[in-house]
């Protein structure tokens, strides 16, 4: 019977985490990896934002028409603006990272940016939009000094659910095209620069808000069971 109990209590668990980790919304799928110190070779540029007078918020993208490139916002000169054809990144929608150099010249008072948000979609040649996801909550950084420019800061990347997303959107068409859009705050002079990359990994990077369910899922499952023996032998 407490077998029985135990097993029943973790199955109902299991069912319970499942069920809300299947409900997370799509647009919540971009996490943060780690900081990560690389030198950005080949400089496969997506996006640089550089704020404008006075203003401590930048914000802008660029999106893919069908024919060409349109960037919008706060974005800084030069042709730093681009969507990137998946297949020139080289990697595969598991280990793909979204890599970023803060490039503040504030001198040696560099204080933190925070990342309001950060949206990445694919779109087929026609401009059609076949994937979309979204930094899953804002997050401040602190600036890395040194090699700025050269070398990328810190790294993204994507859950597993969107990375199955993207990768069935890959596997029913190759020829897709990634494009960013962003908004930042707290910045002090710029440019911040988005590049792509992959990771050496081949893990899936897990959801936060799963990982945080399973977690306290499986604390709940401990404890009723617990209970459950304690019960037990005070009969």
């Amino acid at each position: 019977m407490k077998k029985a109990f135990s097993k029943g209590i973790l199955s109902l668990g299991a069912l319970l985490i499942m069920s809300l980790t299947g409900t997370s919304a799509f647009a919540d799928g971009i996490v943060f990896v780690e900081p990560n110190h690389n030198k950005l070779v080949p400089p496969l540029a997506a996006l640089n934002l550089q704020h404008h007078g006075h203003n401590t918020t930048e914000s802008g993208g660029v999106s893919f028409n069908g024919s060409r490139d349109v960037a919008f916002g706060d974005i800084s000169a030069g042709p730093h603006q681009n969507t990137v054809a998946f297949s020139d990144i080289g990697t595969s929608a598991t280990n793909l990272q979204i890599l970023l150099n803060i490039n503040e010249a504030n001198g040696n008072n560099r204080s933190p940016i925070t990342i309001d948000s950060l949206v990445l979609t694919a779109y087929d040649e026609n401009g059609n939009t076949v994937f979309s996801t979204s930094l899953a909550s804002a997050l401040t950084l602190d600036q890395i000094r040194g090699g700025q420019g050269a070398n990328a800061d810190y790294a993204f990347g994507l859950d597993s659910e969107a990375a199955a997303r993207l990768q069935a959107a890959l596997d029913a068409n190759s020829d897709l095209r990634l494009g960013l859009a962003a908004t930042l705050s707290n910045v002090q002079g710029g440019p911040e620069r988005f590049s792509y990359g992959g990771s050496a990994g081949g893990e899936p990077v897990p959801e936060p808000a799963t990982m945080v369910l399973l977690g306290t899922g499986l604390a709940g499952v401990a404890g009723a069971i617990r209970k459950r023996r304690n019960a037990a032998k005070s009969e």
